[in-house]
């Protein structure tokens, strides 16, 4: 399993796509290499998770009645577990994919207009998002009612993970500058994402670039690329780029006074001295740097 730092980004299945396109997600408070279904008695409230469970168990009656199953859902459809969400999470974000056969064994949850349909099997799931897809292309407009839409999976068995997400306390965040130093004093920016900590280290105002990114700018992120115009006057330079692990951060508002997720700053200092600020790069050309991103 492989420890990344920003959400995957997920794709528009389409109405034809292959299991192998299809992302699982789910969360979990505490660190798993492998996620496993639990007995309720070693559940927190498990009586209560029993009696949910309850109808699950009535449409797979070969899975034990005294363990639970596992909640994922299908990355390419929910509205809680978006990558605005996931990094705001407090929780481990896992994703991974499932075979034709194993989705065969388990149960997919639907839910649309508010309301909810159990399906099964590998047909099960083609309905469930044939209805999802349907209810979301219908209803674009008015996203607030689309909040609880989403395609929940239910597993009788354990999962290995490909990837996951560490929570905040745990994740890394980076900082570029211009210059080299061994402390990051507190309330300075930081962000999960190394290509932004690279842009948000050279000098420019967004009435100097030639070519504006107006879906990165409703992102509250720099353009995917920096193209400045003629006179702009913006020279290539070194950039110093920092990893910050372990110091609390908190949101932080943009430029044009939004929040978004991934504008965080820091509220204590890191230091080279106890390893929580790290020289991740030199960099010597931060124009040839941003074109391998």
């Amino acid at each position: 399993m492989k420890k990344i730092n920003v959400p995957i980004v997920p794709n528009n299945l389409g109405t034809r796509f292959k299991s192998s396109d299809i992302w699982f997600v789910l969360q979990t408070n505490k660190f798993q290499k492998v996620v496993r279904p639990k007995r309720y008695q070693d559940v927190s409230r498990g009586n209560a998770l029993k009696r949910l469970e309850k109808s699950l168990h009535k449409e797979m009656k070969y899975h034990e009645s005294d363990t639970s199953f596992i909640r994922a859902h299908l990355f390419n459809a929910t509205n809680r577990l978006t990558p605005n969400k996931i990094l705001q999470s407090n929780y481990h974000t896992y994703y991974f994919k499932l075979t034709p056969q194993e989705i065969e064994s388990c149960l997919f949850v639907v839910t649309s207009e508010f309301k909810t349909e159990v399906l099964s099997g590998v047909s099960g799931f083609t309905n469930a998002y044939r209805v999802w897809s349907e209810r979301s292309c219908n209803h674009e407009e008015n996203l607030g009612d689309r909040r609880s839409d989403e395609i929940e999976v239910v597993i009788p068995f354990k999962v290995k993970p490909q990837y996951y997400i560490p929570s905040i306390e745990k994740r890394i965040f980076y900082h570029g500058s211009i210059e080299r130093f061994d402390q990051l004093n507190k309330y300075s920016y930081v962000t999960p994402y190394k290509e932004d900590a690279i842009k948000f280290a050279v000098p420019w105002s967004s009435e100097e670039l030639l070519i504006k990114d107006d879906e990165m700018s409703i992102l509250g992120r720099p353009p995917r690329r920096l193209i400045f115009k003629r006179d702009a006057g913006i020279k290539d330079s070194k950039i110093y780029l920092y990893a910050i692990k372990g110091v609390e951060t908190i949101s932080a508002g943009s430029n044009s006074g939004k929040n978004y997720p991934w504008n965080r700053i820091t509220i204590n200092d890191a230091l080279e001295e106890d390893k929580s600020l790290k020289l991740e790069k030199k960099i010597m050309s931060w124009k040839k740097e941003l074109n391998s991103y």
